[in-house]
């Protein structure tokens, strides 16, 4: 085992060697100072990823040693420690860029703890950074993110069959971003001077999808004040998306049909045909075979569109893309001239890929959007990301409207149980470490468990007591 370099800095020697033997089974590169000139002579020497200083020695202090760190090894942890705590100075060193602040006498738990917490946010930072340095990579298909193997597989997919003037049938649930998948067919294809249009067949009234697809002559319907050349002209020597394209009539589906085959359309009120070289993509969102079997997508369709099949995996089965994706979004957001650039905290990543995603990829990028512009700093908390189980639950199905200030209550009540919960859960149930992240006192977390009916292992003897026994 070798472990994080880390540096005990106290100018009492029993207490800085009790401190490096506490520690000794996260690291064996473990060094001793007894001031902050000697601690800065070894920084320059061997640089530690982790600095645990007491505040009060002779000579320059903890917290003048703490801004030398932050000013020329600012990814260097420093944990403080003293005798003399109070708010204030707890406040100071935060702000001045502390990763913790401990009280002496303190307890071996809660300083191996707070220790293993930083070694763990500086691995979560380390995978943080790689994944921006996959990103360029990884995202330079088209604005496709993906490194789990089905999204690869989809990639590869696109890569092959872009080349060739077939068909491609696209399905995947809402949100998973099979238009972008189509733009990136449309974009390695022979055709990518040409036009790429898209066309929601769910999104118009069954009458007007006809006329939108083929075109339609002066006065053939009610509102019809001109020729309409139709989409299929429009992309001609391009790319037509079709979304949704069992939502169309059966008798469309069949024009369809014929458009495909014979690269020709019928505007509506016409009886001439009209030639149109448009290569068509059409998506779903459920799969096409059971369409069939329900009788809403004709199978000779089917067949037809069906050259080359690409499933477009649903985010809850990609977990390994969320922390890429997210990126992605916050890249494009900082790159807009008004909107300072934002960062994703290690805590935050993690309740991202603990979410299931129903709205997948699209809900990602909505949750991503609303946390920027929330987040009144420059990193992304936890306590900024509100997921789509926090926009529901204060108005119960079937119930009238209810007052503003009970609608407030349940809003607040469901923030604070999952606030609650993250913290506790990231100190392990410690409920002083756990008071102490979220900036309140014990007694008012306390309040807030009771209230919520969340338990606790810890009773207030034992609280008590960890905090006066522990390394002297």
């Amino acid at each position: 085992m070798s472990g994080p370099a880390i540096l005990v800095v106290d100018d009492k020697r029993d207490l800085a060697r009790g401190v490096a033997l506490v520690l000794s089974p996260v690291s064996t590169d473990i060094a001793i100072a007894h001031s902050a000139e000697d601690a800065l002579s070894r920084m320059e020497e061997h640089p530690a990823d982790l600095v645990l200083s007491d505040i009060r020695m002779p000579g320059r202090d903890g917290l003048s040693l703490l801004d030398a760190v932050c000013q020329r090894w600012p990814r260097t942890r420093v944990i403080l420690f003293t005798a003399f705590g109070t708010i204030e100075s707890a406040v100071d060193a935060m702000k001045r860029g502390a990763f913790d602040y401990i009280t002496k006498p303190f307890n071996s738990d809660e300083l191996l703890h707070i220790v293993g917490r930083a070694i763990k946010e500086m691995g979560d930072e380390d995978e943080i950074a790689r994944l921006k340095s996959e990103l360029s990579a990884e995202t330079s298909f088209h604005g496709i993110a993906g490194r789990e193997r089905a999204m690869r597989a989809v990639i590869d997919a696109v890569k092959r069959v872009a080349p060739t003037n077939a068909t491609v049938l696209i399905f995947g649930e809402s949100g998973t971003g099979k238009e972008l998948v189509a733009r990136a067919i449309h974009a390695e294809s022979g055709r990518r001077a040409g036009p790429f249009v898209a066309f929601n067949a769910a999104a118009l009234p069954e009458g007007i999808v006809e006329a939108e697809l083929f075109g339609a002559r002066k006065g053939a319907y009610t509102g019809a004040d001109r020729d309409r050349k139709g989409l299929f002209v429009e992309a001609d020597g391009g790319t037509l998306f079709i979304d949704e394209v069992s939502s169309m009539p059966l008798g469309v589906q069949g024009k369809l049909l014929r458009a495909l085959q014979e690269r020709e359309v019928v505007p509506v009120g016409a009886s001439t045909p009209v030639r149109a070289d448009a290569r068509i993509v059409a998506a779903t969102n459920v799969d096409p075979r059971r369409l069939v079997a329900e009788g809403k997508l004709r199978q000779d369709l089917y067949y037809r569109l069906s050259v080359m099949r690409l499933h477009v995996p649903p985010l809850r089965d990609r977990m390994e893309d969320i922390g890429l994706l997210a990126h992605t979004f916050l890249d494009r957001l900082g790159a807009a001239p008004s909107a300072p650039p934002k960062r994703l905290a290690p805590g935050a990543l993690r309740l991202l890929i603990s979410h299931d995603w129903p709205g997948n990829v699209r809900e990602l990028q909505n949750v991503i959007e609303r946390a920027a512009l929330m987040c009144a700093g420059s990193e992304i908390g936890p306590a900024d990301i509100v997921l789509e189980e926090d926009d529901v639950g204060w108005q119960p199905e079937g119930e009238g409207a209810i007052a503003y200030e009970e609608a407030k209550r349940r809003a607040v009540e469901r923030f604070q149980r999952r606030y609650v919960e993250h913290v506790m859960g990231e100190w392990g149930g410690n409920v002083s470490a756990a008071a102490r992240a979220a900036g309140i006192t014990r007694a008012a977390l306390h309040r807030i468990l009771k209230r919520l009916g969340i338990a606790t292992d810890e009773g207030d003897a034992s609280l008590e007591e960890s905090e006066t026994s522990g390394v002297k």
